[in-house]
């Protein structure tokens, strides 16, 4: 079961709602642990996403809104090989955050990508 939209409508329980509230909130856990020393990148991505807002959460005030997708984009960079990668791998975790109608095309995160892909080779590639 990924955290996506399609998951949140099948929830019909208020037993259901509280196990995936939990995994997620374990998940959110076990993310942070595997990202210490990587907190800059984090938020660096996190505040492209805010900026480029490919999915339209940006209201000028929710700044944290895209700090889910920067984690496990920088979860995934150690796979990447290029711009193309990083874009593939942004659209993968915005579908599997919400769904692929929302998340709209792979090529909505060319410019998020090439940013990324900055960021990523600027902070040493080594994490």
């Amino acid at each position: 079961m990924s955290p996506s939209q399609g998951v949140f409508r099948r929830i019909r329980s208020a037993t259901q709602w509280r196990l995936v509230r939990r995994r997620l909130r374990q998940e959110r856990i076990d993310r942070q642990r595997r990202l210490v020393g990587r907190e800059s990148l984090v938020a660096e991505i996190e505040a492209l996403l805010f900026r480029h807002d490919p999915i339209g959460l940006n209201f000028e005030d929710n700044t944290d809104e895209y700090r889910s997708e920067a984690e496990t984009i920088a979860l995934r960079l150690p796979e990447a090989s290029s711009v193309a990668d990083v874009r593939r791998m942004a659209h993968e975790e915005f579908v599997r955050w919400f769904d692929a109608e929302l998340a709209g095309p792979e090529s909505r995160y060319t410019a998020i990508a090439q940013e990324v892909w900055r960021l990523w080779n600027s902070n040493g590639r080594s994490t």
